[in-house]
């Protein structure tokens, strides 16, 4: 493994195609999930959709059923319908699902309610009509009710009729059926409430004659390369789709996440071959060094002196350095004379020293070999570089000292810049991820601004007075104040969702809410509000001090601000430690969140009519609450009082 990594740090180039690749499954991994989130979630509402539509239609089939079992009960012994136009009527009248109802005695319709508008459907015979025919029988053989169709109706149009078979003395007597229109079935099956511009719905059915699928809704829609889902209705064994208009393009929202991987394995590639080219390249020229250092000392001792890296001649046995040139003594700030007086082992750690050994070891049994490894090194004013550390054999002088040559290689700006490389690769990702939430409020804020300005800019040009443009000029002020003022808002939230790595400490509660009472206690003392505060003294919570501070004094304040004039205000903030849970309450003139709940916590949303009010305090809150992992949520009623509540993340 050793060999394999000195062989591959010698070749940057294909350590950064090693790397483009190594990552590439990564991305494609988070990519593929994101396309199935996506997919899922399409196909959940869709079923959610459908299994509305299925239940409405199952209820439609049970109230029909009860229709065409009631009109059965009015055949008397002698096979005679008696008072078919009265409870025809009334089963009408209660069932808004059917359109008509119908006695076949023989299969022949004879009997229709209302008549009016289906007098072609009279005398017609189903169990002779090829049309029919098939699905009439099938409802004779099994005896149960069915549900034929979708099929043309003979008054016209497009419709379902759900059939009984009625036996008189245990002989077939003919059928009860009721009739329902494609427009009733779409209006009853709740089809007509789905939203058309996202998904619409087919119905179909496998013609008995031709065995080809046969559409009754919507023909003239196109499903090829569409995402749909289907559900067979085995009350009628005809089938329903809901189709998406989008087609399964799910994977175009996808496409620019998968530009940005590629981009991203490219640059994490790039990067690994610029780290390392370099430390290859030295490692090289090291390499070589110290080769011809070890056959010609004296030959070599100017190259030993003007080395851009330290070298030193150590004694192994001791650590003693015995010969050291200027770069060395540059690496560790300790001039010569100095460095001679240490050892090896006062500037590593233990940990680093064992290594260091080992390696000393390796070289010695193995002179073909060196051994490198990356260290900090302590320094003469205390402090520490980190260093890449070559050692390399030298042999024996007089057979009884051994010693090796140590190279060391300043690398501290290049290990600072691989931390601020990895930190910088962080703050991408996070802020990639915030920028495409912030993306959506910039584009509705600043959507009806520059809406404003286009529309009086235009009619500054069509403006026939110099009256009308300055009044138009006073407008376009105004949208611009409005603009910048927007603006500004919007800076601030970036300051907020940008701020990454916030630092985190343990803040005294009890204190923090104290300051924020006493920076308020001239508006309490004016509006004679009462302040209890159930807190243990030694309460702490983690977060940002800056950030708590502009909670507790937004919360307190807008209970302050907003304290009724009819009765004697009240705040009351209780913290439970173990829950990790702050409440603020009061009893001010609250909030209807019946009205206003959805928006509660949104921009730019107030909800009392106070010309202070900007409608960003709560959404700044809830932004630097949920910027550490915590929540809020808020109990209110009008007149009654409002009560915000704070979880606050884990340690």
């Amino acid at each position: 493994m050793k060999k394999i990594a000195t062989w591959l740090g010698q070749k940057p180039r294909l350590a950064g195609i090693l790397a483009f690749f190594f990552l590439v499954p990564f991305v494609y991994f988070a990519i593929s999930l994101r396309y199935k989130i996506i997919q899922e979630n399409e196909q959940r509402e869709m079923s959610n959709i459908l299994n509305v539509v299925q239940r409405n239609i199952a209820q439609m089939y049970k109230n029909s059923y009860t229709t065409t079992l009631t009109l059965a009960f009015t055949i008397n012994d002698q096979g005679n319908p008696e008072d078919f136009e009265k409870i025809g009527k009334q089963l009408i009248e209660s069932n808004p699902a059917v359109d008509a109802v119908q006695l076949l005695p023989g299969g022949v319709i004879r009997y229709i309610y209302p008549m009016k508008g289906n007098e072609p459907a009279l005398n017609y015979d189903v169990l002779h009509s090829p049309d029919v025919r098939q699905e009439a029988l099938l409802s004779m053989k099994n005896r149960t009710f069915y549900f034929a169709g979708p099929l043309p109706l003979k008054q016209g149009g497009i419709g379902i009729v759900g059939r009984l078979p009625v036996y008189n003395k245990n002989t077939f007597w003919g059928f009860s059926a009721v009739v329902i229109r494609m427009e009733t079935l779409i209006r009853q099956s709740g089809i007509a409430d789905i939203d058309d511009t996202k998904y619409f719905f087919q119905f179909s059915k496998t013609d008995p004659r031709t065995g080809k699928e046969v559409f009754y809704l919507n023909p003239n829609e196109n499903t090829k390369d569409k995402f749909f889902i289907k559900e067979i209705i085995s009350e009628g064994n005809w089938n329903i789709y809901l189709v998406s208009r989008q087609g399964d393009n799910m994977l175009y929202q996808v496409y620019t996440s998968l530009i940005l991987g590629f981009l991203l394995c490219l640059i994490f590639g790039l990067w690994v071959y610029s780290v390392m080219k370099k430390p290859a390249e030295q490692h090289m020229l090291i390499l070589e060094q110290a080769k011809i250092l070890v056959e010609n000392e004296v030959k070599f001792k100017t190259l030993f002196e003007q080395a851009p890296v330290g070298i030193a001649n150590v004694a192994v046995d001791s650590g003693v350095f015995l010969q050291i040139n200027t770069q060395m003594c540059k690496i560790t700030q300790f001039n010569e004379e100095e460095l001679k007086t240490k050892q090896l082992s006062e500037l590593l750690s233990e940990e680093d020293l064992e290594r260091l050994q080992q390696g000393i070891q390796e070289v010695q049994q193995n002179p073909d070999e060196n051994f490198s490894m990356e260290t900090e090194i302590l320094t003469q004013n205390g402090g520490k570089t980190w260093v890449n550390l070559v050692v390399a054999p030298l042999g024996q002088i007089e057979e009884t000292q051994h010693q090796c040559i140590i190279i060391l290689e300043d690398i501290d700006l290049k290990k600072n810049t691989e931390d601020e490389l990895h930190k910088s690769f962080d703050l991408v990702n996070e802020q990639n991820k915030r920028l495409l939430n912030f993306s959506y409020i910039v584009s509705h804020n600043l959507r009806s601004h520059s809406s404003n300005i286009k529309s009086i800019a235009t009619l500054m040009d069509e403006a026939e007075s110099p009256e009308e443009q300055e009044e138009l000029m006073e407008m376009l002020k105004k949208v611009s104040l409005s603009l910048q003022e927007t603006m500004g808002n919007l800076s601030e939230v970036i300051n907020i969702q940008s701020n990454l790595g916030l630092h985190k400490e343990l803040l005294p509660l009890k204190h923090t809410i104290d300051s924020t009472l006493n920076a308020l206690s001239e508006q309490i003392h004016r509006k004679q509000i009462t302040v209890l505060v159930e807190i243990d003294e030694n309460a702490t919570v983690t977060h940002n001090a800056a950030y708590l501070e502009s909670i507790l004094l937004n919360l307190i304040s807008n209970a302050v601000k907003y304290a009724a004039h009819d009765r004697n205000p009240l705040i009351k903030i209780k913290y439970d430690s173990a829950q990790k849970v702050l409440s603020i309450g009061d009893n001010g003139i609250g909030i209807d969140l019946k009205k206003h709940g959805a928006n509660i916590f949104g921009m730019y949303k107030t909800f009392h009519k106070n010309a202070d009010a900007k409608g960003l305090g709560l959404f700044i809150t809830k932004n630097q609450i949920e910027a550490l992992g915590g929540k809020i949520n808020v109990e209110s009623e009008p007149n009654v009082g409002t009560t915000f509540t704070i979880q606050f993340a884990s340690d």
